[in-house]
């Protein structure tokens, strides 16, 4: 898992730049996002669904604000609002961000205060046969009050943009809270392009968190 992060962190530097839409660019000024997903897991009961709801608006030529919600029915979830600043220019070839969010978790009824803090890098790309790409990385630093430690978080997703109506994406996620079991996960999946800038994402989870476990990964994203 450790040399796949070392892979993606290398394309970031190789690849030349091309627009994109992940996670280091902020939205266009009166533009946004929205994605509703589901998982499905077998292996862990208290895992077994999982939903998520994530939004966000440019609300300024350099600010984007947004929401991102996710629950474990029955266990845990958290819900938080982030504002996404620049810091890179507009047409630099690597792109980074900062966000912060801040919001609530819980564990069963307990519900608590918890923040975050991430910076973003991201950049463009395309392949020998001309299609176009992107790559990107977020490092987040977590904290959920009534832990006893914060979270360590490192993503990265590479995917395909452009005009065909199937085109790949790989996410990666990884997690470490000291004392706890090293976490990851990698969900290989397709973006499947329909009418009215929606794309339905289909992709097979699998997944580590002191217990494995095997998922399929349903979502839909919506530009307006």
């Amino acid at each position: 898992m450790r040399y796949l992060i070392w892979l993606m962190s290398i394309w970031l530097i190789a690849c030349p730049a091309r627009p994109a839409s992940a996670g280091a660019w902020l939205r266009d000024e009166g533009t946004g996002f929205l994605s509703s997903g589901a998982i499905l897991r077998h292996g862990d009961p208290q895992a077994a669904h999982e939903l998520s709801l994530y939004g966000e608006y440019g609300i300024a030529p350099r600010l984007t604000l947004g929401l991102d919600l996710n629950e474990r029915p029955g266990y845990s979830g958290h819900a938080v609002a982030f504002a996404r600043l620049p810091l890179s220019r507009p047409a630099a070839r690597n792109t980074f961000a900062l966000e912060t969010a801040l919001g609530g978790h819980h564990w069963l009824d307990d519900w608590s205060p918890m923040y975050r803090i991430t910076l973003s890098a991201g950049r463009g790309f395309t392949t020998s046969q001309g299609a176009n790409g992107w790559i990107a990385l977020d490092a987040s630093y977590e904290r959920r009050l009534g832990n006893s430690d914060p979270a360590y978080k490192l993503d990265g997703t590479i995917g395909l943009s452009g005009p065909a109506r199937l085109r790949p994406i790989l996410q990666v996620e990884t997690s470490y809270s000291p004392g706890q079991p090293f976490f990851w996960a990698v969900i290989p999946g397709l973006l499947i392009e329909t009418k009215g800038n929606r794309n339905w994402h289909v992709g097979i989870e699998r997944k580590s968190a002191g217990q494995d476990t095997l998922g399929i990964k349903f979502g839909l994203w919506q530009l307006f």
